[in-house]
């Protein structure tokens, strides 16, 4: 079962030698009753600065960062994509504030750290100079820009975002700057972990020397919760903090304000318009005795009215319109129908012959109205969405003409990224042939300059899979059968090839061992070589270093411990085999083993590295090719060694030439969560963004190739595995559901 966090965010702020309680920007959401599928058990907390001499009030950072929650609650799909999605939000919003004041020469660029937290996951997206520093038992890792060309919130349409994944645990703490002191680094920080609140206030405090804006998330055991409080300070730096917060409402107002949104008889602006909306800061539960509670998290954000979103302020306006458009026109058909009757009564002999039953006056009087309002319903819906769809369309075909003249990559996959932009919001309304055409010109644009091949899936499994499984791992062999690791259940599936599609094998058996040997739920497979002892054909591992031996036929799996390390199992993660060596993962002993050449594994394994180990923190998979070894850490960089020697690449450079793009420790916004080598004819390294369903092709020296990505529509949800089998086949799994395609 999942563990649940508790989470204390503590904003850090000192100025001109004095602690302040509160850090404008700073923002905490615990999920509402009624939250999009998939958002329930998701905690957000945003840090949002602005660079630059357009700033907002605190005021309106408090309300723009609610309204961003509240659209992140919304969204559906992934954490990382709903991330995403608020991020370029804000952009988008951040933009239009700078371009209305381009012409005075002030602009502002926002630094984000976004984070979530899901049971005891971590997701943080960070954009512009943001740095993080996770403190855990086994070392500080550092999250930021290495490159340090991540420009920031609402400079272009084009956000570079990065997205970091880490596993917590009580005791874990979290500090976000968008400008950190030189004295906070991953050696000072080590000694952190373990401390108290209060403790972690006044050492951080201290040791940043001078003025501090950062923020402090401290995980405690418990069933969920987050709470936003602020620190005790003496009287007398209290008396002038309210001072300070007094002055600056007395100041006149210096800053600009959001942007109200467009009135309806124009296109809305997407985006950047939900900044008009008036929202009500989100609320958290009380503080514990050793802080105050900020009074912007003073009760549960959950007994809260929501807050409303654009599309319902608009649905409100229009209904309104539609009403005292169907009044209007009532009285109108009420003056000429009273002008009719009193014609038709002079002209007619018998006054009588107009007159009609109560019932059916009474029928009258309720049935216009109705049909009224629904005549004028259907004229707003058909030539009111017609308007906007044409507006967004005319938007995409001007974005597309600029694409088609600019000289400059980085112009045309700007502008050809708009153009699509543009056609998700106009196709909102309907899809249309041209539509269509558009966009499938402006995809063909992007794929040839982000190298990008389109391959069509399809499903893999005659009859699927039970709707309990969540494949985490696959394996594919020389002889066109399919393995299939079930995180769920820790046991594998094999499937057998037929000519078109793979048929499960309902005899095979590899999974939990209750006995004579204990092996509990498997981690991690991988395939075996032709010929191996006793046909076995694929062989997993559980968290405590025990394997088994899968035969297909019916036969009994064979199961056997490897012989532990002098210093004990930590928790194997993953495992792979190179030339007959078994390499383990084993993070939080820090240590990767390798046990040489012996099918039984019974001789004690050999420590991989030298005198100089690299960080294990946030360490995900491990690939191995000719003895080189390639650590996958979730920030999506890698960490490069070969056996027994303190020369490693950490982190590891990928080589991008693609026009546009420059060498760097990670590949743009990618978030990788599974790495494979794949042997010759062609060796190369393929990795898994779980979120893009995007494969990605580097070769050994991790120069970029391209990235394989599908060419027909794929269910929602996040890629849980992936593998390149060895006949040109590459398979992708969804939750319980597999698709493969052909390599061109």
């Amino acid at each position: 079962m999942a563990t649940s966090l508790d989470l204390v965010l503590l904003p850090l702020v000192r100025q001109a030698g004095k602690d302040r309680p509160k850090l404008p920007g700073l923002h905490a959401a615990n999920p509402p009753r009624r939250a999009a599928r998939g958002r329930s058990s998701d905690y957000l907390f945003s840090y949002l600065s602005l660079e630059g001499n357009l700033p907002l009030s605190p005021k309106e950072l408090d309300r723009l960062l609610a309204q961003m929650a509240d659209e992140y609650y919304m969204a559906s799909g992934s954490s990382t994509a709903a991330m995403r999605a608020v991020a370029e939000t804000l952009n988008e919003l951040l933009l239009k504030r700078n371009l209305n004041s381009l012409n005075r020469g002030r602009q502002a660029v926002g630094v984000l750290a976004l984070g979530v937290v899901r049971f005891s996951r971590l997701y943080l997206l960070q954009s512009g100079s943001s740095h993080a520093y996770l403190i855990k038992t086994a070392g500080v890792q550092q999250f930021y820009d290495p490159t340090g060309t991540g420009r920031g919130l609402g400079l272009s349409r084009a956000t570079t975002l990065r997205f970091h994944q880490a596993e917590l645990d009580p005791g874990d703490v979290l500090l976000v700057s968008s400008s950190p002191p030189t004295t906070w680094n991953t050696t000072t920080l080590r000694n952190m972990h373990g401390l108290s609140l209060r403790d972690l206030y006044r050492r951080l405090i201290r040791r940043a020397g001078g003025d501090l804006e950062a923020a402090l998330m401290l995980t405690k055991k418990g069933k969920g919760n987050l709470r936003l409080v602020a620190p005790k300070l003496p009287q007398e730096q209290r008396e002038a903090a309210t001072d300070h917060a007094q002055s600056r409402r007395d100041e006149p107002p210096q800053e600009e304000s959001i942007p109200e949104p467009a009135p309806p008889t124009a296109p809305i602006s997407s985006v950047a318009d939900i900044s008009g909306v008036e929202v009500s800061p989100a609320r958290g539960p009380s503080d514990s005795p050793v802080e105050q509670p900020s009074p912007e998290v003073s009760q549960d954000r959950r007994s809260e009215p929501r807050t409303r979103s654009l599309r319902q302020v608009w649905s409100s306006t229009v209904v309104q319109g539609m009403v005292a458009f169907g009044r209007a026109i009532m009285s109108t058909l009420r003056q000429a129908a009273q002008a009719v009757s009193t014609l038709i009564e002079r002209m007619l002999p018998d006054e009588d012959m107009l007159s009609l039953p109560g019932s059916t006056m009474a029928f009258i009087a309720v049935a216009v109205p109705l049909v009224v309002v629904a005549v004028a319903a259907a004229v707003y819906f058909q030539k009111g969405r017609g308007r906007y769809f044409e507006g967004y369309l005319l938007e995409a075909q001007s974005a597309a003409q600029q694409a088609q003249q600019f000289e400059h990559v980085n112009e045309q996959r700007v502008a050809w990224e708009a153009t699509l932009e543009y056609l998700d919001l106009a196709e909102n309304y309907k899809v249309t042939e041209d539509s269509q055409s558009l966009r499938g010109a402006a995809t063909i644009a992007l794929d040839t300059l982000e190298n990008v091949v389109r391959i069509s899936y399809r499903p893999a499994m005659v009859d699927g899979l039970p709707t309990t499984a969540e494949i985490t791992r696959l394996v594919a062999t020389i002889d066109d059968d399919l393995y299939m690791l079930d995180g769920s259940a820790g046991a594998v599936y094999r499937a057998v090839f037929t000519g078109d599609r793979f048929e499960l094998d309902s005899e095979f058996r590899c999974g939990p061992v209750p006995q004579p040997l204990i092996v509990g739920p498997l981690v991690d497979i991988a395939a075996l070589p032709p010929g191996y002892p006793h046909g076995a054909t694929a062989i997993g591992m559980d968290g405590n270093g025990n394997l088994v031996q899968c035969i297909p036929g019916g036969a009994e799996q064979l199961s056997f411990s490897m012989a532990p390390p002098d210093s004990n199992w930590g928790t194997p993660q993953a495992f792979a085999l190179d030339g007959g060596n078994l390499y383990v993962l084993d993070p939080l002993t820090s240590s990767v083993w390798v046990y040489a050449g012996a099918s039984e594994f019974q001789d004690r394994p050999d420590f991989f590295f030298g005198d100089q180990v690299p960080s294990m923190v946030g360490v995900l998979d491990l690939t191995v090719s000719d003895g080189k070894l390639y650590l996958l850490y979730a920030d999506g960089h890698l960490m490069t060694s070969y056996f027994g020697g303190d020369d490693f690449a950490d982190p590891a450079t990928y080589q991008d030439p693609r026009d546009g793009y420059a060498d760097s420790p990670t590949m743009g916004d990618a978030v990788f969560s599974e790495i494979q080598f794949v042997p010759p004819p062609d060796p190369s390294i393929f990795m898994l963004d779980a979120d893009e369903r995007s494969i990605y092709h580097f070769s050994l020296q991790l120069v970029y190739q391209r990235q394989y990505r599908s060419q027909t529509l794929l269910p929602e949800g996040e890629a849980t595995a992936f593998t390149v089998g060895p006949n040109h086949q590459v398979f992708l799994a969804i939750g319980n559901q597999v698709y493969f395609a052909l390599l061109p």
